[in-house]
């Protein structure tokens, strides 16, 4: 009797959440639309800021007189994902393929900045709120200060992210968006002999902002924290030309919304990447 009630309430809440009145529909596919246009449009300035960025500051130092300024590092990476969000209903799962593009200038005095864009259309969703259709994005911006040493480099940083999780089906949507200011460290270890390194860092967003939006509730907010994780090898050729193969694993836990069904909310986000890019 326990686990019929159980599934009826996590029924109910779904179709709350995801399913809407007949007579709604149009009002409904209307607004779902112009906030995926508001979604994509923030995307997009944002990657388009990441692009001018780093071919302007690419441009800039390109110069020989302007080259003695730091050195660029440009990548674009794929990240195939396992994911899976869970509440006081249950869990479900799905897959996203994600690609992205990270660029990194450090300069002479070892500070820098390093800008990063994901994002990815979701697949394969398992026991979870009756989506046919869906949307990851994940970025970052960090200015970092670095410590060369003889056998590492080591770099702190600090900077602002944002990880949304979107969930669609044809009359209505959910969407999860978590923005905070990180901090954290990250590395690198040269292998003896050879032209591999190894990098790894952790990024920590000790409070978030986090909002839940659906057409069937609105909007109500909440908090929480978040953990962002990577290993990798990278092989760097004579060219200047490099790739990397790894693995990321992002942790994102919040609870306190102000009114709707969810007490809490956490969703795991993880998988092996590649990525390609070069270095000047």
């Amino acid at each position: 009797m326990r686990v019929a009630k159980a599934r009826r309430a996590d029924t109910n809440v779904q179709k709350r959440i995801l399913v809407a009145c007949p007579g709604q529909i149009n009002s409904l596919v209307f607004k779902e639309k112009s906030m995926r246009r508001s979604s994509y449009g923030l995307a997009f300035r944002v990657l388009a800021g990441l692009i001018v960025v780093a071919f302007g500051v690419a441009l800039w130092t390109r110069p020989a007189a302007a080259m003695a300024s730091g050195t660029i590092e440009l990548k674009f990476d794929y990240w195939p994902t396992n994911e899976n969000a869970t509440d006081q209903f249950g869990s479900g799962s799905w897959n996203t393929q994600i690609w992205g593009g990270d660029f990194r200038f450090t300069s002479n005095q070892n500070w820098g900045i390093h800008l990063k864009y994901e994002t990815g259309t979701q697949s394969n969703w398992s026991a979870f709120v009756g989506a046919t259709g869906g949307q990851d994005t994940v970025w970052s911006g960090d200015v970092f200060y670095g410590w060369q040493f003889p056998r590492a480099t080591l770099r702190v940083f600090a900077g602002y992210g944002h990880i949304e999780y979107r969930f669609t089906n044809p009359v209505s949507f959910l969407d999860s968006t978590n923005t905070g200011y990180r901090v954290g460290v990250d590395g690198v270890i040269p292998l003896p002999n050879s032209r591999w390194q190894f990098n790894g860092g952790v990024a920590w967003y000790p409070s978030l902002s986090a909002s839940l939006t659906s057409n069937a509730l609105g909007t109500f907010t909440g908090s929480g924290n978040a953990q962002d994780y990577s290993a990798s090898f990278e092989y760097n050729f004579p060219s200047g030309w490099l790739a990397e193969i790894g693995y990321r694993w992002i942790n994102v836990s919040t609870s306190g919304y102000t009114v709707g069904p969810y007490t809490f909310l956490n969703f795991q986000q993880n998988g092996p990447f590649l990525a390609v890019g070069y270095h000047w």
